[in-house]
C-alpha cells in the first residue's frame, strides 16, 4: 500500500473509532457497535475495538460473542497489536476465566517496551491472579530494574510470596511498600493480617494513615480493618471493636446486600426437581471432581490443604470454571444460582455440556491425578446445578459453629466487594443461618454426593475426620495427612497465612472475646433459627 493509502486507510479507523466513541457518549449502542465492527472489518488487530464490542456483547447478555472477542484481541496482542492496552486485554480475559490466555498474553510481550513497563503493576498482579506465582517474580525481577522505585510493585511482589508461604520475605515487601508509600492502605492491611510480631509499633502510622485517607473511602476501610487486627492482637478488644465498627460500617455503606431476596431465590431452589440425576452408566471422570465448599472462613482452605497431602489428590484452587462452563453452554452470563431471579431456565439447560464442558477445564490444571479439589466458596449455593451436570462428583461441606462462623465473616476485610452480608448484623445472621439451613436441605437429597465436614471436629480430632472424608472420596487413607506445614503449594486465600501453621484450634469460640458486643448478632441467630 502507497503512503497515500496508509494515510486514507488510518483516517478511516480514526474516523469509525471517533464515531464510535461519539454514539457511546449519546448512549446509542447498536450505533456505536456498528462503528466498532466496521473498524475491525478494516483492521482485524484493533484491540481497544475488540474490547468495546466484547463489553457490547455482554451488555446483550451473550456470553460467547463476549468471550470470542476477548479471545481475539488476546490474539491480536500476540500478532503484534499495540500493546498500550495489554492490561486491559488481561483484565478482560479474566472475566471468562482464561487464565492460560492471560499468561501467555503477558509472557509473550517484550517486558523492556515501555508500554508494558508503564503497566507493570497490573500485569504482575494479573499474573498473581492466575496462579503464575513464579512467572510473576521473574516479571517482577524484569521490570522493577527498568523503572523507579513502585509501591505498588513490591506491594504485588509481597502478595506473591506470601501466597508461596514466604512470610518474612513477604513482610519484608510489605514493609518496603510502606517506606515508598507511608499512607498506603492496602500495605498497612496487609502487613496487619499477616500476624507479624510487635503489631504496638505498627499502630501510630496507622493512625496517621488514617487521617490521611477519606472517612468513607475503602483505603480508610483497609485502615480501619488493619487496626483491628493489630490491637485484637494486644488484647485491646474495646478500642479493637471500635475500629471494626467503623471499618464494617464503611463497608456496609458501600456494597449493599439484599438478604431477603437472595433467602427467597435460595428456598424456591430447595425442591426435588434438583435433586441429583441418576449417576449409573456415566462415564468414569478423570480425574474425579470434588468441589470443597462452605461459608468463607470456615476451614475450608484447611481441609484442602490437608487433602493436597494425599499423592492422589491435586487441587486447583478457587477457580470460576463452573461458571464459565455454564456461561458457554447457555450463552449467557451466569453469576451463580443464588443471584438468578428465575431458575427455569437453569432447568432447561444442557447439564451434561455443562459438565463436559466444566472437565475440559479441569483437565488442563489436575490431569495426572485421580481427584481434583475445586474449593470456590461461591459454588456452595451452586450445589443443585452440580448435581445436575457431574452427577459423579463428591461434594465436601465445611460447617463451623454460626456465632464462629458470623464472627469469622464480619472481621475479614474481603477484596472486590466480595460477599457483600459480612458487614451487617442483619444481614450477616440471615446469610449464615440460610447457609446452614441449605447445607442440611442438600446432605438429606444427596448424601450419596455430599459429606459435611464439621470444622469443630476437623481441629480437634483430625485423624479420624480425615479417614472419614477419605473414605467417602473413594480413595485409600495415608497417615500424616494432618500435618499441615509439609504442603509446599501456595495458598490464594484469605488464610495464606494461618494454613502455614500446624493445626489448632484457637479459632473455636473467638467470637467470645467480643461477646457483649456481638449480643446484637447472637440474638439474630438464633432467631433466625427458630
Amino acid at each position: 500500500m502507497t503512503a497515500i493509502g496508509i494515510f486514507r486507510m488510518q483516517q478511516r479507523l480514526e474516523d469509525h473509532w471517533k464515531r464510535g466513541q461519539q454514539f457511546e457518549a449519546a448512549r446509542d449502542f447498536p450505533a456505536a457497535r456498528g462503528e466498532y465492527e466496521a473498524l475491525i472489518a478494516l483492521e482485524v488487530l484493533h484491540v481497544p475495538a475488540l474490547l468495546r464490542l466484547s463489553r457490547f456483547a455482554q451488555l446483550d447478555g451473550r456470553y460467547g460473542a463476549a468471550h470470542r472477542y476477548a479471545l481475539r484481541a488476546a490474539d491480536a496482542m500476540r500478532l503484534g497489536a499495540s500493546t498500550r492496552n495489554l492490561a486491559h486485554v488481561t483484565l478482560r480475559l479474566l472475566d471468562f476465566a482464561e487464565d492460560v490466555e492471560v499468561a501467555s498474553v503477558i509472557l509473550s510481550a517484550d517486558w523492556q517496551d515501555p508500554a508494558v513497563l508503564s503497566q507493570a503493576p497490573v500485569l504482575a498482579q494479573h499474573l498473581w491472579l492466575v496462579g503464575r506465582y513464579e512467572d510473576a517474580l521473574r516479571f517482577l525481577d524484569a521490570v522493577e530494574v527498568r523503572v523507579p522505585p513502585n509501591h505498588l510493585l513490591t506491594f504485588t511482589r509481597g502478595n506473591v510470596l506470601r501466597y508461596l508461604g514466604q512470610l518474612d520475605t513477604a513482610s519484608a515487601s510489605y514493609e518496603q511498600s510502606l517506606r515508598l508509600q507511608p499512607t498506603f492502605a492496602d500495605a498497612h492491611w496487609a502487613v496487619a493480617t499477616l500476624r507479624r510480631p510487635e503489631p504496638a509499633t505498627r499502630l501510630a502510622r496507622l493512625r496517621v494513615a488514617s487521617d490521611h485517607h477519606p472517612v468513607d473511602s475503602l483505603e480508610q476501610a483497609h485502615v480501619q480493618y488493619a487496626l483491628f487486627h493489630e490491637l485484637d492482637a494486644l488484647g485491646d478488644t474495646d478500642e479493637a471493636w471500635g475500629a471494626l465498627s467503623r471499618g464494617a460500617g464503611i463497608m456496609h455503606a458501600r456494597v449493599r446486600d439484599d438478604a431477603a431476596s437472595r433467602q427467597a431465590r435460595l428456598s424456591n431452589l430447595m425442591q426435588p426437581a434438583w435433586h441429583p440425576v441418576d449417576a449409573d452408566g456415566v462415564a468414569v471422570l478423570q480425574p474425579l471432581p470434588v468441589f470443597l465448599l462452605g461459608l468463607p472462613r470456615t476451614g475450608t482452605t484447611l481441609l484442602d490443604r490437608i487433602l493436597g497431602n494425599h499423592g492422589w489428590v491435586t487441587s486447583v484452587g478457587e477457580r470460576n470454571d463452573l461458571a464459565a462452563s455454564v456461561g458457554e453452554a447457555s450463552d449467557r452470563f451466569f453469576t451463580g444460582m443464588a443471584n438468578e431471579a428465575d431458575p427455569q431456565w437453569m432447568r432447561e439447560l444442557d447439564h451434561h455440556r455443562i459438565g463436559h464442558l466444566y472437565m475440559e477445564r479441569l483437565r488442563r490444571h489436575a490431569s495426572a491425578t485421580a481427584l481434583a479439589v475445586d474449593k470456590n466458596p461461591s459454588n456452595l449455593f451452586n450445589i443443585p446445578l452440580i448435581l445436575q451436570s457431574l452427577p459423579q462428583a463428591r461434594i465436601l461441606v465445611m460447617r463451623r459453629d454460626p456465632m464462629d462462623s458470623a464472627f469469622s465473616n464480619l472481621k475479614e476485610l474481603f477484596q472486590g466487594n466480595a460477599y457483600p452480608y459480612s458487614y451487617g448484623f442483619a444481614e450477616l445472621a440471615a446469610h449464615v443461618d440460610m447457609a446452614h439451613r441449605w447445607i442440611s436441605y442438600w446432605v438429606e437429597a444427596a448424601p450419596a454426593n455430599i459429606r459435611v465436614v464439621d470444622y469443630e471436629s476437623l481441629v480437634g480430632d483430625a485423624e479420624p475426620t480425615i479417614a472419614s472424608v477419605l473414605d467417602f472420596l473413594g480413595i485409600p487413607r495415608h497417615p500424616g495427612l494432618a500435618d499441615i506445614t509439609r504442603n509446599e503449594a501456595p495458598v490464594a486465600t484469605a488464610s495464606s497465612a494461618q494454613v502455614r501453621e500446624p493445626i489448632h484450634g484457637r479459632g473455636i469460640g473467638a467470637w467470645k472475646r467480643y461477646a457483649r458486643q456481638l449480643e446484637p448478632l447472637r440474638a439474630a441467630l438464633d432467631g433466625s433459627s427458630r
